[in-house]
């Protein structure tokens, strides 16, 4: 069935799973404020829905997430920035402390804050044209809504910091090797073969997926703990700096031609 009660993003259950679908393909589903909004309300529905028992994450036409939208974003500077910086940081907190398994279904472009938010997710599937990177080095910033305590967990310390301290795009192979992706498939079986994945875990029983996740999972970094202190304060700076600004505009332009 699917909800219309949503802007930027589609909401659809069927057969035990909830397909969460970015819907902003014309900006690659680059995420503005009421995007993070959206996307906290609907894994809220699905987690308070029993009919649901696991989520899939994905995104509409070419790309899944490029990221934070610069066009809204790379305008705001002192309390603007830091209320979005935290906006951002508890989407991804929302995700990660979803009691249901969540699966990321990836394609495209996972950049930035879209990478971070793959990151928030339990298993990632992804097509074999998928470009994962975190370009805010290149910007003058930080990945800063938990990528940074997340991405060391999945592929190891030394790999974390090249991908973040040089902005270099990994593909799926690359992924795949790293403990990224937990599978690969072709563009046209990615979807198909994530809700196989949803549904053979929607199978299961809820409380015994919620004791394994909670069992597995590291403590999720606390917007209000010292790494979301650190976060905002640091992703703040960034953006108050001028050449932030400059930059950002800079990219924004570029992602709106592409």
């Amino acid at each position: 069935m699917n909800d219309a009660t949503f802007q930027y993003l589609t909401y659809a259950v069927d057969d035990r799973v909830a397909l969460i679908t970015l819907n902003r393909p014309e900006v690659l589903n680059a995420c503005n404020s009421a995007t993070h909004r959206e996307v906290q309300a609907a894994i809220e529905r699905a987690e308070l829905d029993d009919a649901v028992g696991v989520v899939v994450l994905t995104g509409a036409g070419r790309a899944f997430c490029s990221g934070s939208d610069l066009r809204e974003v790379g305008a705001f500077q002192g309390s603007a920035a830091r209320r979005y910086l935290k906006l951002d940081f508890s989407t991804k907190n929302r995700v990660a402390t979803c009691s249901k398994p969540v699966i990321a279904a990836l394609h495209g472009h996972v950049a930035g804050g879209g990478f971070e938010l793959a990151l928030a997710c339990d298993i990632r599937i992804v097509a074999d044209n998928v470009q994962f990177s975190l370009p805010e080095i290149l910007l003058g910033t930080i990945p800063g809504s938990g990528g940074l305590h997340r991405l060391p967990q999945i592929v190891g310390l030394g790999i974390a910091k090249e991908w973040a301290m040089t902005g270099k795009r990994i593909g799926a192979d690359e992924a795949y090797r790293r403990g990224l992706a937990n599978h690969v498939h072709s563009l046209d079986r990615l979807l198909p073969e994530a809700m196989a994945l949803a549904r053979e875990l929607a199978s299961r029983t809820p409380l015994s997926l919620a004791l394994a996740k909670v069992a597995l999972d590291p403590e999720p970094p606390a917007a209000d703990g010292m790494i979301g202190i650190y976060h905002t304060l640091a992703s703040q700076a960034c953006h108050d700096d001028p050449m932030y600004a400059q930059q950002a505009g800079s990219y924004a332009s570029k992602k709106k031609g592409a």
